[in-house]
């Protein structure tokens, strides 16, 4: 596994969980046929491979299960593109029931992040 910037991964991660990239399923051959001949706008592809995003999206979980606050704001920072913090506070408020500010909602999206970083290194050392 080559180095690569964990920003830029999570990044890339978020835009994997958003278009649903590496999920099977069923398309009709009229909805082919509409996708392929007609323009739409479409969702940016991710610059990431399955594999990796789903190595990603493990680390995260594994994080979610061990500290729930900064897998949610991790997961939610970087699902939802272009989040401000305090919006990322109002949400997680929400979701925790208890109130979370926005500079303890970046303070969680950075430990999330520094410690998926440290997940993947130990991840490339054993591999």
């Amino acid at each position: 596994m080559q180095h690569l910037d964990t920003e830029y991964m999570l990044q890339e991660w978020g835009v994997w969980l958003r278009v649903q990239s590496g999920v099977p399923s069923y398309v009709s051959p009229s909805l082919a046929l509409m996708r392929d001949h007609v323009q739409v706008e479409r969702a940016p592809d991710p610059c990431i491979t399955d594999e990796l995003a789903l190595l990603i999206d493990g680390k995260v979980c594994r994080l979610f299960e061990r500290y729930e606050e900064a897998g949610l704001a991790l997961w939610n920072y970087y699902r939802h593109q272009g989040m401000s913090y305090r919006r990322l506070g109002q949400l997680m408020t929400a979701a925790l029931g208890k109130p979370v500010t926005h500079v303890r909602a970046q303070e969680l999206v950075m430990v999330g992040a520094a410690w998926v970083d440290a997940a993947l290194c130990h991840y490339q050392e054993v591999a």
